[in-house]
């Protein structure tokens, strides 16, 4: 861990996250009960891993269904370091890629996309394929979503 993470998460750090990450809306007098501390004691604690970078947001995991988006998708792309930027703005500008992440390995990024039809992945793909080549794997179900990060 970083120096820095070091020095603003302990055991009851760690408590007050795995809280978190069951129910972010939880209040701190909630998690207090839970974790054995007063509410302005993991307020403090809190604001101080959100100043950290330990805490990156609150957020709703909305179902990309109503929207429309029946299809995710993974699309791998192998392309040159010089094109990532291109690629990095393409990506925030087109709704249906919801991640990309750099990789090791052969390819050099992976997209995590969502589509309402297999022609809108195809377009989607066609665009990406400008930048070098893709391997799409469509996701058939997903039996784990949004595993809790924790201490291993």
């Amino acid at each position: 861990m970083d120096d820095k993470f070091d020095k603003a998460i302990d055991e009851m750090g760690v408590k007050i996250l795995c809280e978190l990450q069951k129910n972010a809306r939880s209040t701190f007098s909630e998690i207090g009960r839970r974790v054995g501390l007063s509410s302005p004691a993991v307020a403090e604690r809190v604001y101080k891993m959100e100043e950290t970078g330990i805490i990156n947001g609150y957020h709703a995991d909305i179902n990309p269904v109503i929207y429309g988006h029946e299809i995710t998708a993974f699309i791998s792309l192998t392309t040159q370091p010089e094109r990532y930027q291109k690629i990095y703005s393409f990506a925030e500008k087109e709704n249906e890629i919801i991640e990309c992440h750099h990789i090791s390995g052969v390819e050099s990024l992976i997209l995590r996309v969502v589509a309402r039809s297999i022609s809108q992945l195809d377009s989607l793909v066609a665009r990406l394929s400008e930048f070098g080549e893709t391997k799409t794997s469509i996701v058939l179900s997903s039996p784990i979503l949004k595993k809790r990060v924790g201490p291993i």
